[in-house]
């Protein structure tokens, strides 16, 4: 039986899998877990966060009521006066269901929501490359596109909770046009459905994903190459616009296809006669592993400065 009096709960939920794990004030994870996001969305998701937490409590031998401070990561807009979540178009229903609301029933009010892409942010703050930085981003690429900041040491969310939407950056986009955007201009450019689709467009027959594209490029496809080379300069365009307006000491390159080098050093290349100034950028050390690391984190270091949590700890 642990002598712990108080431990922490941190959640990274996902489209298609939610990985959860507990941890001690200290932040040294006891145990974890991970298995595919509920299907039915919703209320069904956050009974399943909920769940993960009693089976994590029962496998470290404990009652789930020892669990004081609980962070959960989604990957949507958290607005930070009412704690209800948008841009979530991965799972269905939860934006329209009071998750914290949920959460807090059933853990008590230390419970927080963020999205998932600043968790990875302060997760590579803590154990991952941007140890020691102060301002610095974490640009997530994968099915879609992310951005976590940190700014002076803290995340920063904006006044509705959407500051990072870098979906909607209108990078690739006629800025004269007069047709409305309704999916984010530089989504459509860099997200893994729009590097397939370029494939296809300028010949390429041989991929089905982006995984495919990759690989295709390891065996000598011309297209493939292509279509990576112009994906990095869109990016390397968007890393210019972070950095000349934030002038930020590292950004962390994340996500399924941000983390790839075949991506990451053209944009690295790219970089130099875009902007005038260096830039440093660097592949995600933590990987897929970032938001739940920072979800424990973040719990973690509430439950420390909550001095009634704490009461009791052995130290």
């Amino acid at each position: 039986m642990t002598r712990e009096t108080a431990y922490c709960f941190g959640a990274d939920l996902g489209g298609t899998k939610l990985a959860a794990a507990m941890a001690d004030a200290r932040g040294r994870i006891v145990a974890e877990l991970t298995e595919p996001t509920d299907r039915r969305g919703g209320a069904y998701v956050a009974e399943q966060i909920a769940a993960c937490a009693d089976k994590l409590a029962q496998a470290v031998g404990i009652e789930v009521t020892r669990t004081r401070h609980v962070v959960v990561g989604v990957p949507g807009a958290i607005d930070p006066r009412t704690g209800r979540v948008s841009q979530i178009p991965n799972i269905a229903g939860l934006q329209d269901f009071d998750v914290l609301g949920y959460l807090r029933g059933r853990f008590g009010p230390d419970v927080a929501i963020e999205n998932d892409v600043n968790l990875a942010m302060l997760g590579e703050q803590a154990l991952g490359c941007a140890s020691g930085c102060h301002n610095a981003a974490f640009l997530a690429l994968g099915t879609g596109a992310g951005l976590g900041l940190l700014i002076d040491d803290k995340l920063f969310r904006g006044a509705r909770g959407a500051a990072g939407e870098i979906a909607d950056l209108p990078i690739a986009r006629d800025p004269t046009s007069h047709i409305p955007s309704t999916t984010g201009a530089f989504e459509l450019e860099v997200g893994s459905l729009a590097i397939v689709d370029r494939y296809r467009r300028q010949g390429g027959t041989a991929a089905v994903t982006v995984h495919d594209i990759f690989r295709l490029l390891e065996e000598g496809d011309e297209v493939a190459a292509s279509v990576l080379d112009t994906t990095a300069r869109w990016v390397a365009l968007a890393v210019v616009t972070l950095q000349s307006l934030l002038d930020l000491e590292l950004i962390v390159f994340g996500g399924s296809i941000g983390v790839r080098p075949e991506l990451y050093e053209r944009v690295r290349k790219a970089l130099p006669a875009l902007f005038s100034r260096p830039i440093t950028i660097a592949p995600s050390q933590l990987g897929n592993r970032a938001g739940l690391i920072g979800a424990v984190c973040a719990a973690a270091h509430a439950l420390r400065q909550n001095p009634i949590s704490m009461s009791g700890l052995d130290r």
